[in-house]
């Protein structure tokens, strides 16, 4: 299977070099919302163009190296991109004032994103696994078993702490400025690993590096988002409250999907009520911890 080669890891080295040189340039710039739209639009694209993909497997085939990508996995990439555009926005100064202020798309993406992704294919970790036999080769099969179950754990931190945590701080707008700095940081290595994914899996399809290279650098790219939160580790003492909600959400996770989508509708309700002063106060200070 041959992808058509990608720019936007490029741009994602430049957008790198562009917020290190000059960090108050690049965040009242265009810079915020051309990268991850072009990774939504990227997105979109390879969804629109790899339509002979299987549509029936849910196995990712991303995480082997004998299987073959699914269209799925191809399709719910753009789910992931747009809630990194979204969080890219959201960071903006120049447009939290106007997603703030829109009430509907706030709420829906801040609380409700998995309501809404069931609008789109899933794939399945498990379904990799339980396909190593068939689409692992033998001298890799431990490593990919490894490395999947590692990216699984992420995939987990990544929907709650990247995705929730961070968003819930925006809601309440606690970031300081120097929280911004490392969030803006982490959201350029999570655009990198949003899109690099298809072009090392063509580089390993055609043979310009190795299965287990090309899963490495994979890694290494969203492992990379954990600097951030080592610069900014306070962040979760200072807003212990809701470090502390977004843990239940993380118990939840593995249990059915209902009750986390119920826990999420719940949230909504006691932040904006807590956001727009309408607990009473002995409630809301037991719920906030204040």
């Amino acid at each position: 299977m041959v992808f058509p080669k990608v720019k936007k890891n490029e741009q994602c080295f430049f957008f790198l070099l562009c917020f290190a040189s000059s960090y108050e340039t690049f965040k009242h710039s265009f810079l915020i919302w051309s990268l991850p739209l072009t990774g939504l639009v990227q997105s979109i694209t390879a969804a629109l163009t790899f339509t002979f993909l299987s549509r029936t497997k849910t196995d990712p085939g991303y995480y082997s190296d004998r299987g073959t990508l699914s269209y799925a996995f191809i399709v719910e990439n753009s789910f992931f991109s747009g809630l990194l555009l979204f969080q890219w926005l959201y960071y903006s100064d120049k447009f939290y004032s106007l997603i703030d202020q829109s009430i509907i798309i706030d709420n829906c993406i801040v609380f409700l994103p998995y309501i809404i992704r069931q609008l789109w294919p899933k794939t399945h970790f498990r379904d990799s696994l339980n396909n190593s036999n068939k689409n692992k080769t033998a001298p890799n099969k431990r490593f990919y078993l490894i490395v999947t179950m590692v990216t699984k754990i992420f995939y987990v931190w990544a929907k709650h702490y990247i995705g929730y945590f961070l968003n819930y701080i925006r809601f309440f707008n606690r970031a300081n400025d120097e929280q911004i700095y490392y969030i803006y940081l982490l959201l350029i290595f999570s655009a990198f690993a949003t899109t690099i994914s298809v072009f090392l899996h063509t580089l390993k399809f055609k043979g310009y590096i190795g299965p287990r290279l090309s899963y490495i650098i994979y890694m290494i790219s969203y492992l990379s988002t954990f600097y951030s939160f080592i610069r900014m580790r306070e962040i979760f003492f200072l807003h212990y409250d809701l470090t502390f909600y977004v843990f239940i959400g993380v118990i939840l996770n593995f249990g059915p999907l209902k009750y986390q989508h119920y826990y999420q509708i719940l949230l909504m309700i006691l932040f904006n009520g807590h956001k727009f002063h309408v607990l009473p106060i002995s409630f809301d200070r037991i719920l906030f911890l204040y």
